[in-house]
């Protein structure tokens, strides 16, 4: 009988200190109370060294946005609109299998191209209204020319297309 009392002794002593052990004290902020030494997520105990309340700022001021030039969006849309035109004329030119509906493929591409430039609302002297002017044109001339019989060549279209790419990736 005594031999089980001071086991339940023992046993009681043992519960009682591990539950000391593993307690710990929370501050009000969710981090340990200063000298519980209680474990950290990494499961080493925090620095003892009482936390630092760091001085109040002033309430950050937002950084403006900046402003868009609304000038250089209509820019870069006729941009992304005649070179999207311009690809797809050319990918549907290679595909037709007819000279008929080679011209029909041109001739869509010059309305497609000029309704594009007149939507944009650039001024008629701007840099890229003229660019894609000129791609019309020269889609015109083909068009001109193929219809008459002729074998246009494709050089100046090419040029007109290439120079309106590079000034596009300028803006």
């Amino acid at each position: 009988m005594r031999v089980l009392r001071f086991l339940a002794l023992a046993a009681v002593a043992g519960l009682v200190g591990a539950a000391t052990g593993c307690s710990t004290t929370v501050s009000g902020r969710g981090v340990f109370a200063d000298g519980t030494g209680g474990p950290t997520p990494s499961g080493t105990a925090p620095d003892t060294a009482s936390p630092t309340a760091s001085p109040a700022s002033p309430t950050p001021t937002p950084t403006p946005s900046p402003t868009i030039d609304p000038l250089k969006m209509k820019r870069q849309i006729t941009c992304v609109l005649v070179q999207a035109n311009v690809k797809s004329v050319n990918d549907r030119f290679n595909a037709a299998k007819s000279r008929n509906a080679q011209i029909t493929i041109l001739r869509s591409g010059v309305s497609t191209i000029d309704a594009s430039l007149r939507r944009s609302q650039l001024p008629k002297a701007d840099g890229v209204y003229t660019a894609g002017g000129r791609i019309s044109a020269e889609l015109r001339t083909l068009v001109t020319s193929a219809s008459r019989g002729g074998q246009p060549s494709t050089v100046p279209y090419n040029t007109a297309t290439s120079r309106f790419r590079k000034l596009c990736m300028s803006l």
